[in-house]
Parts: C-alpha cells; structure tokens; sequence
C-alpha cells in the first residue's frame, strides 16, 4: 500500500478522490478538515462525514541478474485506511473542524524463502493515525483563514532475511524490527473567492518528527548470545505538504477543479536504528527528494439529487535510482478516477474508483542491494518494475 508518491495517502474522502483529489479550491464539504480547513466557513450548522478507501496494489519485479528471467509478486492485499470528520459553525465568522484520517502507509510482502530481493526486504508495513482539529475564521464574505495541530501515531514493521555465513537455506534467519511512536505538526490555509465563479484555495501541513521505540531480533533457528534479541529505536520524519488549488465554476452545473502538491520529501533522508544489542545498530539511507503532483478533475450536477465526477492525476516519484529498494518500490504515476455522489435529505453519500498506472522502472544501479557478505547476492534489486493499484471509496456525510 503506498497509495502517493512515496508512501503518502493524499485521498481521505470519496468525494475528492472522484475528482482525483482536486479539492483544494472547494472544500465544500466536512472533508475540507484535511483538504482545505478554511472551506468550514463555508459549511452550515453540524456535519459530519466518514468512510473508508479500500486500496489493492499489484507489485511484481522481474529479475534480471539474480533469478534471470523469473518474477518475483508481491502477496497482493486490500487495505481500508478509514477517514472520520466533524464540523461546527459557531457563527458567522468562526467554525470549528476535527479530522481522523491515515495520511501515510505502506505495505509490501515479497517471499521470504523465494523473492530474489529477500535480503533487502520482505515484509514491510508502516500505519498511521492522525487525529487534526482546526479552526477557521473568515476574515470577510471573500477570504478565511483556518489553523490546526495534527498529532500523529506511527506503527511499523519492516522484515528482511540476513544469512549468518553459509550458502545454505539453513544460514539464513529473519530479522525483524518492530516500533511505534508519536509526533506533533501544525497546519494552515486560506480560502479566497476571487469572484462567484472562481475561488483559489492554500494549505500548509508541517512535517512531523516520530521517535520510534520498539524492539529488533533474529529468528527462525538457534542465535548464538551475541545475537540475542534487543530493544530498538528509530526517528522518521514525515514530510512537509504544500498545496495549491483553483476551483473554477464553468456553469451551473459543472465545475473544474486543479491542484498543485509538493511534498518535502527530502525530510526522509535516512533511518539510523539503534539497539541495546550492538550487533543491530544500522544506518538506511533513503536520500529521497521532494517531488510535485498534478491533479485535474470535474463535477457535474446531472439531478438535484446526484452528482457525476472524474478526474487526473500526475504524480512524481521521491526515489532515486541509487537508493531504490523493495520496502517502496516506487515510480511515476498517472491514475483516472471517476465518482458519484447521491444526496437523500440531510444525507449525502460519495462514491469513487481510481485506477493508478505506475511507470515501469528498471533498475541497474541501486547501491542498496551490495554488501559485504559474500554469502548474499550483489545486484538482487536489478530488473523491471511494474505496478498498478485500483482504490474505491465510499463515504457518508449527515447534516444535522
């Protein structure tokens, strides 16, 4: 599961996720927590809105050194990050907002007696938890301002074989980390209608600091004491996210939405583990870099009652070659999308497929797969890369 570029999950409503998540400039809904907290000026008396993006992504990695001509898959799952908002308006100028979404995750599972790449990673899964209150002011009938603080919970585990100095299966044990911990972040945005037709819309989400303390051992067969297991401890940060959008209102019934994203992603440089057992001390490096994404899409009140929407998407990869591995093995992608909304009373319900096409991508000179140990493969990572993901979302809004 790595729904973005990186393993970001920018799509927590089915509404936006309809329009490719092009929700910056409209934020008309209780989703506008997460896309835009300035939109909640904009929303009347309570609401609230939740549901689910259930995402299945297919990895495969076609061997072109190691294994020549075999092709390694990835344990194909379906993921159900879930989203929860609630807002209030208090007044004519201030509104209030809480959000419960998943805004990153990753998921992979390569054979840990087959892969050709088992000693770079087999299982690897990172979960989160963010819990994000807002506050937004409209300074006038055109603009409004919203703050927030974001407190995030992090979970990870990340496997990989190690071979202990045979050739022999028998050599070979699984080491596995496992951690969680918390962090805190701020964010911002302002929502201005330039005209009746038009409104532009800017948020900021800072980056966020996560101390990780689990724990790291070695298992499948008898250790000597020096590798007994041990705790562990980590910090990952997660990036900061820039976001620009216009909402534009071609007529009546329909209107176009673009946004712009830029993610810092060179936040996540590497990981440096450190154990009460020193043998498990080490340095990851990832050296990502920060990226952008395009997003494109549109919405058509074809009834009173009923929505129809579609969308675009670009978006750029934050791996390099020289740091490429297969915890996120990671590429440029393009996705459509296409989604409803039904509206019954004070009932909403917003539907939403996407289809993500990932750039194939061949590797030759990943650094990540050359160690020292004579007894493991150099060049297990070179190959060809090919991925896809489908995501359908639901979710339930009530106007009280």
């Amino acid at each position: 599961m790595s729904f973005a570029a990186g393993f970001r999950l920018p799509d927590q409503d089915a509404a936006a996720l309809g329009m490719a998540g092009a929700f910056v400039g409209q934020a008309d809904n209780p989703a506008a927590v997460w896309y835009n907290p300035a939109g909640l000026t904009r929303l009347d008396g309570m609401r609230i809105s939740g549901g689910v993006v259930g995402i299945h992504p297919v990895l495969t990695h076609e061997n072109s050194t190691v294994n020549p001509g075999s092709t390694d898959v990835s344990e194909r799952i379906t993921h159900l990050p879930g989203h929860f908002y609630a807002t209030r308006k208090m007044n004519d100028r201030v509104s209030f907002g809480m959000g419960i979404t998943s805004p990153f995750g990753l998921s992979s599972d390569w054979d840990a007696s087959s892969s050709s790449t088992r000693y770079v990673a087999t299982y690897s899964k990172i979960v989160t938890a963010e819990v994000n209150p807002n506050v937004a002011y409209a300074l006038n009938d055109s603009t409004s301002v919203a703050i927030g603080v974001a407190y995030v919970h992090l979970r990870a585990t990340l496997e990989r074989m190690v071979n202990l100095g045979g050739v022999s299966p028998d050599f070979d044990r699984n080491f596995i980390v496992r951690g969680e911990g918390d962090g805190w972040g701020v964010n911002a945005a302002v929502l201005h209608r330039v005209s009746p037709s038009m409104s532009v819309g800017f948020t900021y989400r800072s980056r966020v600091k996560i101390d990780v303390a689990g724990d790291a051992e070695l298992n499948g067969g008898s250790l000597p004491p020096a590798l007994a297991p041990g705790t562990g401890s980590t910090s990952i940060t997660l990036p900061d996210l820039i976001q620009l959008g216009v909402s534009s209102k071609i007529s009546d019934n329909l209107t176009v939405n673009t946004d712009l994203d830029y993610t810092l992603w060179s936040t996540y440089d590497r990981i440096v583990l450190t154990s009460s057992n020193p043998a498990f001390n080490a340095t990851d490096e990832k050296q990502w870099h920060d990226v952008w994404c395009l997003r494109i899409g549109g919405q058509y009140q074809l009834l009173e009652q009923l929505k129809l929407r579609a969308g675009y998407v670009y978006d750029k990869s934050p791996v390099g070659e020289a740091r490429f591995d297969t915890t996120t093995p990671d590429s440029d992608r393009q996705g459509v999308t296409v989604g409803a909304g039904f509206e019954a009373g004070k009932m909403t319900v917003d539907l939403a497929y996407m289809y993500l096409r990932f750039t194939t991508r061949t590797i030759g000179k990943s650094l990540v797969d050359n160690d020292a140990n004579p007894f493991t493969p150099d060049d297990s990572l070179n190959g060809t890369y090919r991925s896809m993901a489908h995501s359908a979302a639901i979710t339930v809004g009530y106007k009280f």
